[in-house]
């Protein structure tokens, strides 16, 4: 007869016994006992740090080796091709403008008519002394006239008699009057002629005040209005030619690799749509009298600039200059920050973190990227923590001033 019951399969036989199978058995359990505890008190420590944050009350960066792209930014406004700007002729009032503020205008098309009343005084004045020359050539013109005529009665009898008659006296001032008469008469015609001129001069600047554009094209800004007081030489109106080819000029300070040359790429971005830049050619280069002063200035040209694109628009000019190899880099962050919160440094400067505390390394600054800077330090290596910023602001400047 078969034993109903089976056999314990968790027994352990006398031979399982004498190897040692159980005894490996319970050493397998208390080892995964020991290992889930340790991975427990890592992730307890990992979510503490996660909470805390770490010792040190600072944010810091690795010092990294590698090539760089150094990228320089300047600020220009957009011009038209062919731009110039139309100014007042003169002090005065603006009477009429032309309400364009965009949009094409004709050669000889007037914009802007000025009303000076000092030259409108001034043109009267030079009418009234001009009638008046005029009244004074006729008058001496007629003196001439009589005296001729007296001097010519003189010569006749004189001749008739033989010279008895008139007296040599009354001959002589006939002629001394015919001459002096003569002479009235030259002087007024000339102050005619000089009084016309000026008259002349007043109504062409006049005239002048009648603000016209000197070619066909388009108004890219108008800066009067109807009923404006303006002075001599304000600007009334800027007109391009067209609008392509496009430029913008900006000022170039010292860059971190040398001048730069014609035909150097930039990046052309409006500030009305800074994520659609346009690509762009440097074509002149204007060097100043004084460099030490004033610095220069490169213009940019952009052949086919986009509808977005209009002048007078402001905008950010990016040069791409020659990449850089091998060099420390550092994010801009770390340029900026102070243990003290100090602002208006002369020296550029960093903090290393040296033992958990700030540790102050001057450097000289070569280019950037917008986003890390080559640095040039005794000492400095990679891998070495470079501070970018406080973790807690209550653990900066405004906390160490209390």
């Amino acid at each position: 007869m078969t034993d109903s019951h089976l056999p314990d399969t968790d027994a352990h036989s006398p031979v399982d016994t004498l190897l040692g199978a159980a005894p490996q058995r319970i050493m397998r359990h208390w080892l995964s006992l020991l290992i889930l505890a340790l991975a427990g008190l890592g992730a307890a420590a990992f979510f503490v740090r996660f909470v805390n944050g770490e010792d040190t009350p600072y944010y810091s960066a690795t010092i990294e080796q590698g090539d760089l792209v150094p990228l320089v930014s300047e600020r220009g406004e957009l011009h038209g091709n062919g731009e110039i700007t139309l100014y007042a002729p003169a002090d005065g009032r603006i009477t009429w403008a032309s309400d364009k503020s965009t949009g094409p205008v004709a050669r000889g098309e007037v914009l802007a008519r000025l009303d000076d009343p000092e030259k409108r005084s001034s043109v009267a004045v030079e009418r009234a002394r001009a009638a008046a020359a005029q009244a004074a050539l006729d008058a001496a013109q007629v003196a001439a006239q009589d005296a001729a005529a007296r001097l010519s009665r003189f010569e006749t009898v004189w001749r008739r008699s033989g010279g008895r008659a008139p007296s040599l006296n009354e001959m002589e001032r006939a002629r001394a009057e015919a001459a002096r008469t003569a002479l009235v008469v030259a002087s007024a015609r000339a102050e005619v002629q000089a009084a016309s001129l000026a008259l002349k001069q007043d109504l062409a600047q006049m005239a002048g005040f009648a603000v016209k554009a000197p070619f066909a094209g388009l108004v890219v800004e108008r800066r009067v209005q109807a009923g404006q007081q303006v002075s001599a030489h304000d600007p009334l109106f800027i007109l391009a030619a067209s609008i392509a080819p496009m430029s913008v000029e900006i000022p170039l300070g010292a860059l971190p690799t040398g001048p730069i040359k014609a035909g150097t790429l930039a990046q052309v971005r409006p500030d009305s749509s800074p994520d659609t830049p346009q690509a762009a050619t440097m074509t002149l280069l204007r060097l100043s009298p004084s460099p030490q002063e004033i610095p220069p200035r490169a213009v940019f040209t952009i052949a086919n600039p986009g509808p977005h694109m209009r002048p007078g628009m402001a905008a950010t000019v990016d040069i791409e200059l020659p990449r850089r190899h091998n060099v420390l880099l550092v994010p801009d962050a770390a340029l900026k920050f102070d243990p003290a919160g100090q602002t208006g440094r002369q020296r550029a400067r960093i903090y290393i973190l040296d033992g958990g505390e700030p540790r102050r390394v001057y450097v000289q600054v070569g280019g950037s990227d917008g986003k890390r800077t080559e640095v040039f330090a005794p000492g400095l290596k990679p891998g070495d923590q470079v501070i970018t910023g406080w973790r807690d602001a209550m653990s900066g400047p405004a906390r160490s001033g209390q």
